[in-house]
């Protein structure tokens, strides 16, 4: 449903790319000749250098101190004062959709800002981008003027994958692909309740949510269920209990990629949702357009209690549910099997939030750097400080270079100071966190979702438990879709779901292995050949 939707942006970015790809001498606004020579005087520019920057979507939770704004904030003053780069933010909405609509225009008209964001689920518009010869080729700057811990913060093997024909043409704001895994939610004062031990397999999860569903045979029905393959109201964890995982592509055993959709683990997943709608224990209207809002209402209003969802579950959802019943708990474990085989966790190859792209021209490219390098030091180094309470102002800054494995690392540093009592060795943006789980500790409810984040046996623990037992499972493709992705693909989307909810409401279940053949002969193969042409050529 997600590629379906996406199809159209696609079409529309390779049009708007059509019109300039021709326009191979892209250049800045101000070409060298025409920008006087800037030296550096005590590490800033005299001149002043001169930057337009599409900051893109600014999220809701950025919250601007001091009467601060999105084109003069703390983000924009240091860079002037402190590098004598004047930072003019051009491009700063609370619409992802407006924004994307808005870059394109400027790409067609050949218009762009400076330095632009591209975020991390159109790399497909990246590659138009790189392939219309409108980016700088950052190769050699990122070399020469790259910090060390900016280096250490983006290492080779992270940038490598990234790479268009060994060449970086963007800076990647990278994340951790760990902290995308999904793990199983269970309402813990429930199982107190009816007395229910810790489940260790799946058909404990089942047994725990009929028992769910006896409390209020009318009201309750155990699973919340959407119909996306992988978010946070989908049936990940039911999947992965059947080692089944659609829409993924996988390594098979001869090296090849093969499309989780149709592997034989799906038919045993479909016939195991099937059982358990009849058993009311998914709700019975469901249907192709439940995309999981209904789930979502039904679990604040506390009629499901197992919630397949990220690290963050407890901050949303979880907290609306907490917020209508104050005597809500809930507890994390990992996915778990119907069998002897581990239930393994999805992660993506390649995590990247956004794309960071210098106009190709730009006369200074190493004054990007020089931000960069500013940001990863004003985070990330020996003196770094954190962001006032809840401003989420990194989010606005020229770049986006983290810790690789942030939140992870934080949740194990904030434990260790709970356990030792001691709070020196935090991190500014750790020990705010800390304060927050203490606050919670002292009856403020508001934090109880931190608290079951980065506390004493918080949920991002559970990542090092995933990584220890071999728990992972990569979707190997991370690049652009194919040609017949593009023309095929919605129609494979919409075939599978037809498929796959005429089956759990009780269709004979070998009609997905006609679903199998239809997949192949309607673009599945040919779209197979291309992400396998694709694998072995990066």
């Amino acid at each position: 449903m997600k590629r379906g939707k996406n199809l159209l942006v696609i079409i529309l970015i390779a049009i708007l790319i059509a019109g300039c790809t021709n326009k191979k001498t892209a250049t800045s606004k101000k070409s060298p000749s025409d920008t006087p020579q800037a030296e550096k005087v005590n590490g800033k520019y005299d001149p002043p250098i001169e930057m337009t920057f599409a900051v893109g979507r600014v999220d809701s939770d950025v919250n601007f101190p001091d009467g601060q704004t999105t084109k003069d904030n703390q983000w924009t003053r240091k860079v002037e004062e402190e590098l004598g780069i004047k930072l003019d933010v051009t491009l700063a909405m609370k619409s992802g959709d407006e924004y994307n609509q808005k870059l394109n225009a400027l790409i067609v008209t050949n218009d762009l800002p400076d330095l632009f964001t591209v975020y991390g689920g159109a790399i497909n518009q990246v590659d138009q981008i790189v392939e219309a010869d409108i980016a700088e080729d950052l190769t050699e700057a990122f070399d020469k003027y790259a910090s060390p811990l900016v280096k250490q913060l983006l290492p080779d093997e992270a940038l490598e994958p990234l790479k268009r024909n060994g060449k970086l043409y963007f800076l990647p704001a990278l994340q951790d692909p760990a902290e995308e895994g999904f793990m199983t939610w269970i309402r813990s004062d429930w199982m107190k309740k009816l007395n229910l031990p810790e489940p260790k397999t799946f058909q404990d999860v089942i047994a725990i949510a009929e028992a769910f569903k006896a409390m209020n045979p009318d009201q309750n029905y155990g699973f919340e269920a959407g119909t996306a393959d992988w978010n946070m109201y989908s049936l990940s964890g039911l999947f992965s209990a059947y080692h089944a995982y659609p829409n993924a592509w996988l390594k098979d055993a001869d090296g090849n990629l093969v499309n989780g959709t149709i592997q034989p683990e799906m038919k045993d997943a479909l016939k195991s949702l099937q059982d358990l709608k009849k058993k009311g224990l998914i709700h019975q209207e469901w249907t192709v357009s439940d995309d999981g809002e209904r789930a979502r209402e039904d679990l604040i209003n506390g009629k499901v209690g197992i919630h397949f969802g990220q690290w963050w579950a407890p901050e949303w959802p979880l907290q609306l549910v907490k917020d209508s019943d104050p005597d809500s708990e809930w507890k994390a474990y990992p996915f778990m099997s119907v069998d002897d085989k581990p239930a393994l966790h999805l992660q993506q190859t390649v995590q990247v939030n956004s794309f960071y792209v210098l106009k190709k021209g730009f006369p200074h490219p190493e004054a990007f750097f020089d931000m960069v390098n500013l940001v990863a030091e004003h985070y990330w180094g020996e003196t770094a400080v954190a962001d006032p309470p809840a401003s989420e102002l990194w989010k606005i800054a020229p770049a986006d270079v983290q810790l690789w494995g942030k939140n992870i690392v934080f949740q194990e540093s904030i434990e260790d100071a709970f356990k030792s009592e001691d709070t020196s060795k935090l991190r500014p943006t750790e020990l705010q966190l800390y304060e927050r789980i203490e606050d919670y500790q002292d009856g403020n409810n508001d934090n109880w979702g931190v608290a079951l984040e980065y506390g004493v046996d918080g949920s991002l623990g559970l990542y090092g438990e995933f990584t220890r037992n071999n728990l992972w499972i990569n979707n190997e493709f991370y690049g652009a879709p194919t040609s017949s992705m593009t023309t095929k693909q919605a129609n494979l989307d919409k075939l599978f779901l037809e498929t796959f909810i005429d089956i759990v409401n009780g269709a004979d279940i070998n009609k997905f292995d006609s679903f199998v053949e239809q997949w192949k002969k309607q673009g599945g193969d040919e779209i197979t050949k291309e992400v396998n042409e694709w694998y072995k050529s990066k």
